[in-house]
């Protein structure tokens, strides 16, 4: 590009910085519209124009930024940038670097859109997208495999807690429930004959039937055949709703007294003690009632 103005460090007085504003200002043009095409700031612009060295990059980035100013106002670019750097070494106070140990961009390869001011990213910003790429990962792995690693885990806590409880408990030690209440081995139980006792000996299982039947002599059995809403009292307690539908079976216990209340006729088949017994027949419009033990007295 040739040279259509003259130099400021030959044929005028005034700054490198001073020239390219009064070059500016001849040609009508804005501040905002020099940023807008170089994309260089409008603080850096102000600083070259009104030789604020101190607040201007290094001598490299500067060297860019007034090449890129110069050729956009039309003149020799590279130019206007040495002499500018040459004033500014002459002020320099030594407290600055002015230069970087890096290669400089020949003037003639400079571009508008080159010089542009880096944008930054922060480092929570780049923790969120490797974070955002790992779970992406493992997410697609999962997909990929078929693998479910909620239910590998569920499984790994299943074998662990079995593993304590064989640490503490050992194999034979007994399962409670919820309520901390013993609970049945569902596996057949060894047969527990001393010897000499020959094969009517008492098994453990018959030996805990017999204990619970001698504590709760009434134990019924209900097998609803109809929804019915049932109103139990066990023992002269208070008596408790409760509501069941067909193919629900309930099972009640006393010591002393059993009285059930039931709102539909014949909606369920009952057995005592593990005995049929007949469904209560409704009296003089009340409700089919069952009395135990009274009504067990009456059958018989």
């Amino acid at each position: 590009m040739s040279d259509k103005h003259p130099s400021p460090g030959r044929d005028t007085e005034i700054t490198p910085g001073r020239y390219l504003q009064k070059l500016r200002e001849d040609k009508d043009i804005s501040v905002e519209e020099v940023s807008e095409s170089t994309k260089i700031s409008i603080k850096n612009i102000r600083a070259i124009e009104q030789a604020s060295f101190d607040q201007l990059p290094a001598d490299t980035f500067v060297r860019g930024l007034v090449t890129l100013y110069g050729n956009y106002l039309g003149i020799n670019g590279g130019k206007i940038a040495t002499e500018l750097l040459a004033e500014r070494k002459k002020h320099s106070t030594g407290s600055r670097p002015q230069s970087l140990a890096i290669k400089i961009i020949p003037p003639s390869t400079l571009a508008p859109k080159k010089f542009a001011e880096p944008s930054h990213i922060s480092s929570a910003t780049v923790a969120l997208l490797l974070f955002a790429a790992i779970v992406l990962s493992f997410t697609g792995f999962c997909l990929y495999t078929s693998w479910n690693p909620f239910a590998f885990l569920s499984k790994q806590t299943s074998s662990m807690q079995v593993s304590i409880q064989k640490m503490f408990g050992g194999d034979e030690s007994q399962a409670t429930d919820e309520k901390g209440q013993p609970t049945k081995n569902d596996a057949p139980e060894e047969n527990n004959t001393l010897p000499g006792q020959g094969s009517g000996a008492m098994t453990g299982r018959d030996a805990s039937a017999s204990a619970e039947q001698a504590e709760f002599p009434y134990r019924l059995t209900a097998h609803f055949i109809e929804d019915c809403k049932v109103t139990v009292s066990v023992d002269g307690e208070e008596p408790i709703k409760k509501r069941y539908t067909s193919g629900q079976a309930a099972h009640w216990q006393a010591r002393q007294q059993l009285k059930i209340i039931f709102d539909t006729p014949k909606s369920a088949t009952l057995s005592l003690n593990d005995t049929p017994l007949s469904f209560p027949v409704s009296e003089k419009g009340r409700p089919p009632t069952l009395l135990l033990p009274d009504d067990v007295f009456d059958q018989q």
